[in-house]
Formats: structure tokens, sequence, C-alpha cells
């Protein structure tokens, strides 16, 4: 961990559209791209070919790796993955399957009666307090890298929580998250810059911009 007074520049980004998004199902970890969402993606590439930045980093889930690697193409970087980033997890029984299905619908209803329990789950999916402690350990990722300016190619859920706790930390309650999940929506590779000052900054983390999704027009 870094002590020193530095200053950080961080662009989240949602990976681009899958078919699962297309068709509201809960995506498995080797869900690719759409046509569309590749075509988001080089629209992303562009746009990132005009800034400067450090590091490309990425989920280890399929969708952001092609995000990161279209990217890349663009831009000469490598891409560096990293788990802390992936997508929330859901019980491996609903995955691939769209949200109206009977089986996933009970499988939901059962998961959302424990998300709010340190203790219990339906199986092996995440809960509040699992994605919250994630995102502590993605951010103090972050931090403790060199670089000063920094791509994370990552997921809708993630990435809302990674807010929630730039905002609260680890005092973070359910209720504060709920009404962040409900608020704030990242559309397909929308751009979330946000800045980490350790020195003049009273929290630390500031949101500079959320949901840039200029590029596609």
């Amino acid at each position: 961990m870094r002590y020193n007074a530095f200053m950080k520049k961080i662009y989240f980004v949602r990976h681009g559209i899958t078919g699962g998004n297309e068709i509201n199902a809960y995506q498995k970890m080797d869900t690719p791209l759409s046509e569309k969402g590749r075509s988001q993606a080089k629209f992303l590439a562009e746009r990132f070919s005009k800034i400067t930045f450090d590091v490309l980093i990425a989920s280890t889930m399929e969708r952001t790796q092609e995000t990161a690697r279209i990217i890349a193409q663009k831009t000469g970087h490598d891409v560096i993955a990293e788990a802390l980033f992936h997508e929330i997890l859901r019980p491996s029984n609903v995955r691939g399957k769209v949200c109206t299905d009977p089986e996933v619908i009970e499988t939901m209803k059962i998961t959302k009666s424990y998300w709010r329990d340190e203790e219990k789950r339906h199986s092996d999916e995440e809960n509040f307090y699992d994605l919250k402690n994630r995102a502590i350990k993605a951010l103090d990722y972050l931090i403790s890298r060199d670089e000063e300016t920094v791509v994370v190619v990552t997921h809708g859920t993630i990435l809302k929580m990674m807010v929630a706790v730039m905002m609260r930390g680890k005092n973070l309650q359910p209720d504060f998250w709920d009404e962040i999940d409900e608020f704030f929506f990242p559309e397909n590779t929308g751009i979330t810059w946000v800045e980490y000052d350790n020195k003049y900054h009273p929290k630390h983390w500031q949101l500079i911009s959320w949901n840039d999704h200029a590029h596609l027009g």
C-alpha cells in the first residue's frame, strides 16, 4: 500500500453489449460480445486512442477481456487480467438463463432473501457483504499500483459497488447500496472517470464523470 501523497486518475469502463444483455439473461463467465458489442468496443477503442493512460486492466470474464483486447489493438497496451473486477457472481444454476425462467425466478427469490445475511447463501453466489468486501480489495489494488492513469474494463454491478465504497468506505450499509443500485446505470462501454487524491480531497475519492458514452453517438 502506498502512503505518500499522490493522485491517480482511473477510467472505469463497462464491457460492450453481449447476447445475454440483449435477451436479459444472467451471463456466464465466458459469454462473448455480440456483433453490436464489438462495434461499440471499436468506437470505445478509437476514443481511448486519444487519451493517454499507463495501464489497461480487465476482469477475467470473456466479455471484458474481449472489450479490452479491442482497445489494446488500437492503443498498443498489454491487457492485465484481474479477477477482483469481475461481475457479481449469481448462482451457477441461473447463469445462461433468461430472467423470466421459472427456475431462475425461484432461485433469485431465495438469493434475495440472503442478500443482507453475512452467513447464509443459496449456493455459490455473492451477496452484499461479499461484493462490498471485493470492491474494497479492488480499490486497494488500484491504489497500490504505481501507474497514475489507469483504464479498467469491468461490469455494471461491481462498478456501482466500487462507487458506493468510494462514498461510504467500510461503513457502507445495504440501504445506501440499494439507493445507488436503483439510481445509477452504466451503459455498455460507458466511461466513468474517478480520481484518487490522498492529500487534498477529504474522502480521497472523487467522481468526475459518470457513464460517458458520447463515442456511441
